[in-house]
């Protein structure tokens, strides 16, 4: 388990396209969690914020936050902020296909404040079926 970690990180660290994420996070999700802890499908979308991480995360863990997620049938698993850009967030959530799409279609505005930049934003959707 700790070689498969260190390899995700490395692979993480030295390019940072959503494919080379997606398929380090499909790993551990396919093969190292038990279907039960996290069910497919997932989406993971990537956007830049203008704010620093820990601000925007403040606002991303906050209870509001949460509300809108349960309401929407979306569960958070990770946020995270890119080694090399400290500006890049990613976030898995566990949800349908266009569930995440529309919840930031919906609450456009709202997110914009909080220093989510909407037009950077890409979403995409994933099983290990």
């Amino acid at each position: 388990m700790l070689n498969k970690l260190w390899q995700v990180e490395l692979l993480m660290k030295t390019n940072g396209t959503i494919a080379i994420a997606a398929a380090a996070i499909g790993v551990l999700v396919g093969n190292q969690l038990p279907k039960s802890v996290v069910s497919a499908p997932v989406s993971i979308t990537t956007f830049k914020i203008k704010i620093p991480f820990d601000q925007w995360a403040s606002g991303f863990d906050s209870k509001e936050a949460d509300k809108m997620h349960r309401e929407n049938d979306i569960k958070p698993l990770f946020r995270g902020v890119s080694i090399n850009d400290p500006k890049k967030v990613v976030v898995i959530h566990q949800s349908k296909p266009g569930a995440v799409e529309k919840l930031l279609s919906d609450n456009k505005k709202m997110i914009e404040s909080t220093g989510h930049i909407m037009q950077t934003t890409k979403t995409s959707n994933w099983t290990f079926e």
